[in-house]
């Protein structure tokens, strides 16, 4: 997977100073507190602005718009600081150190894990009637996974309650301290996975970390004379806020120019067969995604693009072969089986970072049982003990959880083995390659189970227990763990603490799960979760249709084993495995593994039309104007990221505060 670093890429970092490096700082008591004191305010308007008003999906890319905009004000707070009281300014360290406490915290409350909970956990009780007969799986459903007194549960659904009082409170403790140990485990784990790669991935290998390229500039001690007063930055910052607000106005005043960027469906005008087998053909202009494309690498770029054009020509051939009907809509579990190419390309994609990082994973082991090789590993190997016991811990957790719930011992083990492969190698990608986003809509570890074992392998307790992890396995969007391994990385750039920081990551998904938990729940009883007061009532929607649904449909219609789908699962696995050795042998190959991967994953849905922009801009400009033109024009990419985030968050807060519905700047 690992290609050659493009001399146009992002620029690398400085190495440290060998002989005098700074002192290890930024993990200070007042920036450490700061952080914690935001993080509440942060997971309530994530849930306010993500659920009740859907005004921004804050969560669903790379680089959370919500984070950015925090650090750009306290970023412009601080330069003035620098100004009136410059022994009160807060470092760089600091300023990263609050960064990564908020970005761990959002992928906590976010989008795809617990923004998804709550009605995964509780709809099969409340939505169950004579007619779906959903309560006949109730059996299988532990009495600690959720609430299902319909008294307790009545004030949650039609709002106009209160959820502080002490019967929702008692009702509700059980599976909040249940279901909070449980995400603290995957936040334990991707931590400890971090801490054994980092090293390797962050100084050895020398990943660029392109997603991290923002923050780290606008927090620089100089970024007032360099970042903030450079005006291909502020020229690009300009467009897409005129353009936003001039759409945000056109909602509130038509009379208002309205300009479209959002997602508009080019596959409504095609209508003659084999051709409208290409079903939904979104376009779309997002200025921040053209501005994160600018950063990828060309033949990432390239690939992300074409592929999704590749994955559109699939869907036209199997309407033209008489694999599906004309005009019909592409369906996930048929031909041509996106669902499990995308299994077969992930895995095969884990497997390639598995085999290329062995020999430092052999060192990791020898070092934790005492055997390091090399001075290096003599100081990390406490660090690397501790790590390897955390991940056994947190392992052993995490399936004891569903043992408990009367899972076969199986069956966690295969799931988590599953979800895990993918969450590592997205931060891998992340971290190597930088994505606009990783949507891995169809990646679903349950349905490959059972697609594997049939239903009648599975049973009832079994199929019941798996359908209750489709909140946090749905989508793959925002993972805690791609910024616990780019929080090293900053800690490398910044000269900060590592065992603190470690803390400090720590004590903020701490924090965030029970500051979530209270705004989730606060929203919900004052609201209700199925009524018109809450915006993005299709939460409650996709729990019902993608899992109880679902998991009634298995029960009362039993699958075999499909080795048929399995096949192709195959099939997208070898196609991986031949992209990356291609990829490996060739410098002058121009398809990368990551691509197919991502545009099989329902990822490129929304982005492959800027991304496809971005590269033949980039293209143009270091063909034509070298590493010289692409430097210069950088700030002005990362004025439309910043431009279009600080824009949308603006917006976000003035739904917020004024109670109102405002133009969506995003999907």
């Amino acid at each position: 997977m690992r290609t050659v670093e493009e001399a146009q890429g992002p620029p690398a970092a400085p190495e440290k100073p060998s002989a005098e490096a700074p002192p290890k700082g930024g993990v200070t008591l007042r920036a450490f507190l700061l952080g914690l004191i935001l993080i509440p305010l942060n997971c309530y308007w994530i849930e306010l602005s993500e659920i009740k008003y859907m005004t921004i999906d804050v969560t669903i890319v790379s680089l959370f718009m919500n984070v950015i905009f925090c650090i750009f004000v306290l970023s412009l707070l601080n330069l003035a600081l620098r100004r009136v009281r410059p022994r009160w300014a807060f470092s760089q360290g600091e300023l990263l150190l609050i960064y990564v406490m908020l970005s761990i915290a959002t992928g906590v409350a976010g989008h795809d894990m617990m923004g998804n909970l709550l009605p995964n956990l509780s709809n099969a009780f409340w939505y169950s009637t004579s007619e779906n007969r959903w309560s006949e799986f109730w059996q299988h459903i532990p009495s600690w996974f959720s609430p299902r007194d319909r008294s307790v549960l009545r004030g949650f659904y039609e709002g106009n309650s209160n959820f502080w009082t002490p019967a929702n409170l008692s009702a509700w403790a059980i599976p909040i301290l249940a279901w909070g140990s449980f995400i603290f485990m995957t936040l334990l784990i991707g931590l400890c996975i971090c801490v054994v790669v980092r090293r390797q991935w962050i100084e050895r290998e020398r990943l660029t970390f392109p997603i991290i390229q923002l923050p780290l500039e606008m927090t620089r001690p100089e970024a007032g004379r360099t970042f903030f007063s450079n005006r291909f930055l502020w020229l690009g910052f300009s467009i897409p806020a005129f353009v936003e607000t001039l759409n945000c106005l056109n909602y509130w005043y038509p009379s208002f120019p309205y300009i479209q960027i959002r997602l508009f469906d080019l596959g409504q005008f095609i209508t003659t067969p084999p051709w409208n087998g290409i079903g939904w053909f979104p376009i779309s202009f997002y200025f921040f995604a053209l501005g994160i494309a600018y950063f990828l690498p060309l033949d990432l770029a390239f690939s992300a693009w074409f592929f999704y054009l590749f994955r559109k020509a699939q869907d036209i051939f199997s309407v033209a072969a008489g694999f599906r009907d004309p005009g019909s809509p592409p369906a996930l579990s048929k031909i041509p089986y996106f669902p499990e190419q995308t299994v077969g390309a992930w895995a095969a994609l884990s497997c390639v970072v598995l085999w290329t990082g062995r020999h430092h994973l052999a060192r990791v082991w020898r070092a934790a049982l005492g055997h390091p090789e090399t001075e290096e590993d003599r100081k990390d190997a406490s660090l690397y003990r501790w790590s390897l016991i955390g991940l056994a811990f947190g392992l052993v957790y995490l399936n004891a959880f569903f043992w408990l719930a009367g899972a076969s011992w199986w069956v966690p083990i295969v799931f988590w083995a599953f979800y895990l492969l993918v969450v590592f190698v997205i931060t891998r990608v992340r971290a190597e390659l930088g994505p606009v986003a990783h949507e891995l809509n169809f990646y679903r570890p349950e349905a490959m189970m059972v697609e594997m074992s049939g239903t009648g392998g599975l049973g009832p307790q079994n199929l019941t227990l798996i359908s209750f992890t489709h909140w946090f396995n749905r989508g793959y969007r925002n993972l805690a763990m791609p910024h616990q391994l780019e929080a090293f990385k900053l800690s490398d750039q910044a000269y900060m603490n590592d065992r603190k920081l470690t803390l400090a990551m720590g004590a903020a998904g701490i924090v965030a799960i029970f500051a979530t938990f209270a705004a989730l729940l606060t929203m919900y009883y004052q609201n209700g979760a199925a009524t018109a007061n809450i915006q993005a009532t299709y939460r409650t929607d996709i729990a019902n249709a993608e899992a109880f649904s679902r998991l009634q449909n298995w029960l009362n219609n039993p699958q075999p084993s499909d080795w048929y789908a399995m096949s192709f699962a195959l099939g997208g696995f070898a196609f991986a495995l031949f992209l990356s050795a291609m990829k490996g042998a060739f410098l002058w190959w121009p398809f990368h593994p990551i691509g197919y991967g991502l545009a099989v994953s329902f990822a490129m849905e929304y982005f492959w039309f800027p991304t496809m922009v971005g590269w033949g801009i980039k293209l143009l400009i270091t063909r034509y104007g070298g590493i010289k033109g692409y430097r210069t024009l950088m700030p002005f990419f990362l004025g439309l990221i910043l431009g279009d985030y600080i824009t949308a968050s603006i917006w976000s807060l003035i739904a917020i505060i004024f109670q109102v519905n405002t133009y969506r700047i995003f999907i």
